[in-house]
């Protein structure tokens, strides 16, 4: 554990060095770039919302601004409330995660995990005031639970996660899913449709603040400009990529690595594993227009393990990969804090 918690502090210390270099004199602030911006009007203002096309806040789910809200009533001043939110859930989110991956993986898996999951340059968003830190950690702990068999604090950990980010819905599906087809007791599955009472809890909201169940689909239209499949907007990325630009090339290179080693590897992994990177993958591909999918892929745990069966099969390739990471997260950093990019 002496580990892993050594690995998570270092990877932070390079963001944290990274932002000092990037914005010395506005270092807190810039923590809140990009969609901080989106989360300190929801703790600031509340939620707002019409239907005309254009971004508006409800499209951000209400788990990560409420928990900050809460910090914030008691004297904590935003941005610091939302990076303590995110950071701390993200400790916690790798404490988990390595407990889950030795218990289905092994020791040195569950070691390379928590690299794979800390110095990746997507690990950014874990320690800026967004919502990742957290969302994985309330939907590691519905899968560390439901492997213990802990079926109701499964379910209450996957209604959280169903209320932090919208793939919070794909981890509350397949855990159920899973509790079906292994025919649990109805007992069982009951608790574990609680984190689908957690995914209807936001619509229903929109519902009765803004008259639209769906009000915070309908506002994506501000970002995503394609509904189904966007065979275009995957050609894009296609060409950035050729093009040169890194950013594409990563996207390429997560979904190129981790889901076939999901695939590769499903036998270490469980059935609700198995059922919530599928739900994800659909969600994704039929979202519009496809950006930040290594982001979104990222936050999905179950890619984070396999994908560390794989580095640990071949650590030379996993060592050179986790040195070149750590660079870009350094990069990425910088840029980000200087409001000249975001995945």
């Amino acid at each position: 554990m002496k580990i892993v918690l050594a690995i998570w502090a270092a990877s932070r210390l390079v963001i944290l060095g990274a932002f000092l270099f990037a914005a010395p004199h506005a270092t807190v602030a810039a923590f809140a770039n990009w969609d901080g911006g989106w989360y300190a009007s929801i703790v600031q203002h509340g939620y707002e919302f019409a239907r005309d096309g254009r971004q508006h806040n409800i499209a951000f789910f209400p788990m990560f601004p409420v928990v900050s809200a809460a910090l914030v009533h008691i004297g904590l001043p935003w941005p610091v409330a939302g990076l303590v939110v995110n950071n701390v859930g993200f400790l916690l989110a790798i404490l988990l995660l390595y407990t889950y991956a030795r218990e289905r993986l092994g020791e040195r898996s569950a070691l390379w995990v928590a690299v794979i999951a800390c110095v990746t340059p997507l690990s950014l968003f874990a320690s800026v005031a967004y919502s990742e830190g957290l969302f994985m950690f309330f939907s590691t702990a519905a899968l560390l639970s439901y492997n213990h068999r802990r079926y109701a604090l499964a379910g209450l950990a996957a209604a959280a996660a169903a209320a932090t980010r919208p793939l919070g819905i794909a981890l509350s599906l397949g855990m159920l899913i899973a509790a079906i087809v292994e025919r649990r007791s109805m007992r069982d599955i009951l608790s574990c449709s609680l984190g689908i009472v957690g995914a209807l809890a936001f619509p229903v909201f929109c519902l009765v603040r803004f008259g639209d169940v769906f009000a915070f689909v309908h506002a994506q239209t501000g970002w995503r400009h394609a509904a189904g499949f966007d065979f275009g907007g995957w050609l894009g990325i296609l060409r950035g990529a050729r093009l040169g630009r890194i950013h594409d090339w990563i996207s390429i290179a997560f979904v190129a690595m981790s889901l076939p080693c999901v695939v590769v590897f499903r036998r270490f992994l469980g059935k609700s594993d198995l059922y919530y990177v599928a739900i994800c993958g659909i969600i994704i591909a039929f979202s519009g227009t496809p950006f930040s999918v290594d982001r979104l892929l990222y936050s999905v745990v179950p890619i984070l393990m396999a994908t560390s069966e794989l580095f640990r099969r071949l650590p030379l390739i996993g060592y050179a990969i986790a040195i070149v990471s750590l660079i870009i997260l350094g990069m990425d950093a910088i840029s980000f804090a200087r409001f000249t990019w975001v995945a």
